[in-house]
């Protein structure tokens, strides 16, 4: 038995695919599916759980009821635990030896900033979660080599020119 999906005209024929009155497509009456069961109560699946949020990235959290003066979204929680002390201090210390070069101040700032720059590298790449600075690191460890070796160009210009006078 088929039914036509605009007019519901009922067709004997299993060999008719269209309705013969407004060529709606029929559809077959058979019902393979099982009967939809209403339960009285929410079944739990889970007993422990249940008052529980599943879906928090932080563990299962409880569930809180939204107050009417609440706004209904969360705000952003930050990670405020990593350290970026040593890759700063490369940075301070690699544009003090730039700005001090002329004045030889570059030699001890330059190496200063390369060392604490190498270290706040290597803190950022073994435990990226905990130390942050990558870029400020790499940073101070360039303006500490410029100064660095501006120095000592400016050492070796002073050299040679009081040799060549």
């Amino acid at each position: 038995m088929k039914t036509c999906s605009i007019c519901n005209q009922i067709y004997n024929d299993e060999n008719l695919n269209f309705c013969l009155n407004d060529g709606g497509v029929l559809i077959d009456d058979k019902d393979d599916a099982p009967p939809t069961i209403q339960m009285n109560q929410v079944r739990s699946t889970n007993p422990n759980f249940s008052d529980y949020e599943p879906s928090s990235p932080w563990g299962s959290q409880p569930l809180q009821q939204h107050q009417p003066n609440q706004p209904l979204y969360q705000t952003a929680n930050t990670v405020s635990g990593q350290n970026q002390v040593l890759p700063t201090i490369s940075l301070v210390l690699g544009i003090c030896g730039l700005v001090l070069w002329c004045c030889y101040g570059g030699f001890p700032f330059g190496i200063a900033a390369l060392i604490t720059g190498y270290l706040g590298y290597q803190n950022a790449e073994k435990e990226p979660l905990q130390y942050s600075g990558r870029g400020m690191a790499i940073a101070g460890m360039i303006l500490g080599i410029v100064s660095f070796l501006g120095t000592i160009m400016l050492i070796i210009l002073g050299i040679a020119g009081s040799v060549f006078k």
